[in-house]
């Protein structure tokens, strides 16, 4: 065990899709454990459905998988579960992310797997959670945004409900689930046996919006505005956000406006003003940020130390010379994909560099020959499960 690999000698047993639990599941790659992710047979994970190739990897396939070691393992047959079995002698933890019926019917739910591997940590991860009238339902990212609330605090200019298209309650959900791994593995080592740990979407989310839910209980409907102005405005040849805070905020911000009139205007002195006139706020600050070009008013603002941020492409973000500068992102060649992949730094882990085991996310059943050797499967008997297609990969 080191800081660099503190999950060394730690095996994954990782049957889950999508990104939620998956991520998780990379995590604790990350951190030195064996991850070996079971994946169906004809494609693999879902999430690999829209790949250059069949079984190939995606934007979700490459950030779940990172540092795993992939097999594919036909799990409706019965040679399949025997298979599956011997894979778990000697796990520490085992992720499933299935409807909650399904692992059970598969012959794998909790209850059976803690039979014979007594100390095992099994991670369950779901839409709506494991009981309850909606646990059955399907569920994706988008829909918990919505059944969160999460959507109705995020609106369009005309006031619809909008969805956030960068996975924000997987990836919040997943790190819960990694957190919730890590504090298991290490309460472990007092104890005799292992233990159940649920996660889902639904927490995730409802974590997410806690703060906009308490706002809105507190002050019995729409919370104030604490700092105004606080929104996005249109430069010469973009957007930027700007946030005023602090006693002085409103002041340094007119000051980098070059706008005295503004900052002597009766009602926009406080916080509370501001926020009433907002209505007659917001266009005049557009019209005044229109003026100038974004890199301008970013030497303005930071000369007066006033909080803000271009409102940059994804893209643009990789060529921000700070993100350079800091070396944010490592740029991984990815099996299946033309070009290197821009992976940021997992704080606390290891630098990820291309070409390693850690920084590779394998194509689907990429690794079966080598994890079934590793758990004593023999040539011959690898052929044999080949040949009646329980398994697949390595050819």
């Amino acid at each position: 065990m080191s800081y660099e690999a503190p999950f060394a000698g730690i095996k994954v047993i990782d049957l889950s899709q999508g990104i939620a639990a998956p991520y998780a599941g990379m995590l604790l790659a990350q951190y030195g454990a064996t991850v070996i992710k079971v994946e169906v047979l004809d494609g693999g994970d879902w999430v690999r459905a829209s790949a250059p190739q069949p079984g190939g990897n995606t934007a979700l396939s490459v950030m779940g998988n990172l540092g795993k070691q992939s097999i594919g393992l036909d799990l409706k047959s019965d040679v399949g579960r025997d298979v599956l079995w011997r894979l778990l002698d000697g796990a520490d933890v085992f992720m499933e992310g299935f409807r909650p019926t399904v692992i059970k019917r598969l012959g794998f739910d909790y209850d059976a797997v803690s039979a014979r591997v007594p100390r095992i940590l099994y991670l369950s991860m779901s839409g709506f959670g494991q009981t309850g009238p909606y646990a059955e339902r399907p569920a994706m990212d988008p829909v918990l945004q919505a059944f969160s609330g999460f959507m109705a605090e995020n609106p369009d200019p005309d006031g619809k409900p909008s969805n956030i298209a960068s996975i924000p309650v997987d990836m919040i959900t997943a790190l819960y689930a990694f957190q919730a791994l890590s504090a298991a593995l290490y309460a472990r080592r007092d104890e005799p046996k292992g233990r159940y740990i649920e996660a889902s979407l639904m927490q995730g989310a409802a974590w997410l919006n806690t703060y906009a839910m308490l706002q809105r209980i507190i002050f019995n409907g729409d919370p104030p505005g604490f700092k105004a102005p606080r929104s996005v405005y249109p430069t010469a040849d973009g957007w930027i956000l700007v946030i005023v805070a602090g006693r002085r905020g409103w002041g340094d911000f007119c000051e980098a406006l070059e706008q005295k009139s503004l900052a002597e205007d009766a009602r926009f002195q406080t916080v509370k003003d501001r926020a009433a006139h907002a209505a007659v706020l917001a266009p005049i600050l557009s019209e005044i940020l229109r003026t100038r070009p974004s890199a301008h008013w970013q030497e303005r603002f930071t000369q007066y130390g006033v909080m803000h941020s271009v409102a940059n492409g994804s893209l643009d973000m990789l060529r921000d010379p700070h993100v350079e500068a800091t070396g944010l992102f490592s740029y991984l060649a990815q099996p299946g994909l033309a070009d290197p992949m821009p992976i940021p730094s997992i704080p606390g882990a290891p630098a990820l560099r291309s070409g390693t085991p850690l920084g590779t996310a394998p194509l689907a059943g990429a690794d079966t020959d080598a994890v079934l050797a590793a758990h004593g499967f023999s040539a011959a008997e690898i052929a044999g499960l080949r040949a009646r297609k329980v398994v697949a990969g390595s050819d």
